[in-house]
C-alpha cells in the first residue's frame, strides 16, 4: 500500500497563500473605503483592522501548532519506507525512515496538544535492542489515511 500526501500539501499551501491574499485585500478594503471613516456600531477602523489581524493570526498559529508534515508511505517491497518532511515555511530537511519488514518491531501512536498533534513513532529491532525513530507528525493525514497506514502496520506486527 502507498500513502503520499502531495496534493494534499499543494492544497494547503495554496490555501495558506490564499488566506494571506484575501486577508491583505480585506485590510486594503478597510483602509481605503469610504464607510470605515465614522464608527459603525461604534467600532472604529482600528478595530475592525485588530479583530480580522488577530482571527488571521490564530490560524497561522493554529496551523503552526498542528505540525503538517508530507508524508510518503510504502510498504509494497520488503522494506517499510516512510519519507518525509516538515511543511513550515522555513524548513527543508527531508527524512526517510527505511525498515526492513522483518526488523519492524511495534509503531506507536501519540496525541499531543488536546488532539491537535497527532505523531507516529517506528520501532525497529536492532542487535543491541530496538532502536526507536523520531516521532513524525501525521496531522496531514485524512482519517481515512491515518487508518490505512494502521492496519498496514498492523498487518506486519
Amino acid at each position: 500500500m502507498t500513502i503520499d500526501i502531495r496534493r494534499t500539501t499543494i492544497r494547503m499551501r495554496l490555501r495558506g497563500l490564499f488566506t494571506a491574499f484575501i486577508f491583505s485585500l480585506v485590510i486594503i478594503f478597510i483602509l481605503l473605503a469610504g464607510i470605515f471613516d465614522a464608527p459603525i456600531l461604534g467600532i472604529t477602523r482600528s478595530y475592525f483592522i485588530l479583530a480580522i489581524s488577530v482571527v488571521y493570526l490564530v490560524l497561522i498559529i493554529y496551523n503552526y501548532l498542528k505540525d503538517y508534515y508530507y508524508i510518503y508511505f510504502n510498504d509494497e517491497t520488503n522494506k517499510i519506507i516512510l519519507r518525509y518532511y516538515s511543511m513550515h515555511p522555513l524548513s527543508q530537511a527531508k527524512r526517510s525512515i527505511e525498515i526492513p519488514r522483518d526488523s519492524f518491531s511495534k509503531y506507536e501512536i501519540a496525541e499531543s496538544l488536546f488532539g491537535i498533534k497527532t505523531k507516529i513513532i517506528l520501532y525497529q529491532k536492532v542487535k543491541g535492542g530496538v532502536y526507536k525513530y523520531p516521532p513524525v507528525s501525521i496531522s496531514a493525514l485524512s482519517p481515512a489515511e491515518k487508518e490505512q497506514l494502521i492496519q498496514s502496520l498492523n498487518r506486519m506486527l
